[in-house]
């Protein structure tokens, strides 16, 4: 028993020592580049804008941007229903980047995000609207849609712009912030103040219309492509 114990302990040291021979033969490993700093400039859904991104380890970011859009047009409907329609995008998102695959661009994100989209219906004085499809001449005319400041956010992209082992990426993210059921206002007054009374009913059921329409949109779809460089 006694040998056995000895030839068993030779054996381990033996093994032992040759691990750590093969261990000190083995090249290095290549270090792990160090995560970064990034700067995105993108467009999409949200309108045009950049990114800020840190790298926090060698899986996770954290990402912080800013998107802006805004259109205007005049006599919306026709020549018999003359409204201007103002819509502006502004969302400012903050996310955490979880790469899962070592080296590879794909990202999951999730965050919330900070939205100030909001539109604009507006009449001048004299103008003919058509209000629930009935025509009204109006002194004044104004409608506005907005929805809730924050939301979560929730979406998968490609692109690393913490990742130092190049300097220039390409940059993409598709995902749905939750902005809940719009807030809608719908005013006017009609020049002749006979017609006040059925105006305000007509108003009543042309917002409700508006709400029904705008259910859907309680979601905000989310598509950006851009590009980015690492410092």
């Amino acid at each position: 028993m006694k040998k056995f114990m000895t030839a068993a302990m030779m054996m381990a040291i033996t093994t032992l020592a040759a691990g750590e021979a093969v261990a000190a033969a083995a090249p290095a490993a290549a270090p792990v580049a160090e995560p970064g700093i990034g700067l995105t400039l993108k467009a999409g859904t949200t309108g045009v804008g950049g990114d800020l991104t840190v790298g926090l380890t060698e899986n996770f970011n954290l990402r912080a941007g800013i998107s802006y859009f805004t259109w205007t047009q005049k006599g919306v409907g026709g020549d018999t229903d003359k409204k201007d329609l103002q819509l502006d995008l502004l969302n400012v998102p903050l996310t955490v980047d979880w790469h899962p695959i070592t080296g590879n661009g794909f990202r999951i994100s999730a965050g919330v995000m900070f939205n100030n989209d909001r539109g604009e219906l507006n009449a001048r004085y004299g103008q003919s609207v058509s209000i629930n499809d009935h025509d009204y001449i109006v002194s004044s005319l104004n409608g506005k849609i907005d929805f809730n400041r924050f939301g979560p956010y929730l979406g998968i992209g490609y692109g690393n712009a913490a990742d130092t082992s190049a300097r220039w990426h390409f940059s993409s993210d598709l995902g749905v912030a939750y902005i809940g059921a719009p807030n809608i206002t719908l005013e006017a007054t009609a020049l002749d103040p006979a017609q006040q009374g059925a105006l305000e009913n007509d108003l009543a059921a042309q917002r409700k219309t508006y709400e029904d329409d705008a259910k859907p949109f309680k979601f905000y779809p989310v598509l950006t492509i851009g590009v980015s460089y690492t410092f």
